[in-house]
């Protein structure tokens, strides 16, 4: 079962997380799907996440694993934002 993308924040002890949290046991919150809704190369997406949206990053190569977190809530809701109108506006099922 398809659904829209749809991302949503909460709270950690090490700060802001967001994420889509529908189907975690199929995925949903795959880290790529951002990347390639937006047509962007992870490398481009990591970039766009640092630069422009303030996120701290981890990235573990050897199980191509990446983490990201705001210290910032308003950083975050920025992210979510942007993320979730691009979803709704290309129509991006996951």
């Amino acid at each position: 079962m398809s659904h829209l993308l749809k991302y949503k924040e909460w709270q950690t002890p090490y700060g802001w997380e967001t994420g889509d949290t529908s189907d975690l046991a199929h995925g949903s919150n795959t880290w790529w799907y951002p990347a390639r809704m937006l047509n962007m190369a992870p490398t481009d997406y990591v970039l766009l996440l640092k630069d422009t949206y303030h996120a701290n990053i981890r990235y573990f190569p050897h199980n191509n694993l990446l983490i990201f977190h705001w210290k910032n809530y308003s950083d975050c809701m920025k992210f979510t934002k942007f993320i979730n109108q691009e979803a709704v506006k290309r129509k991006f099922m996951i």
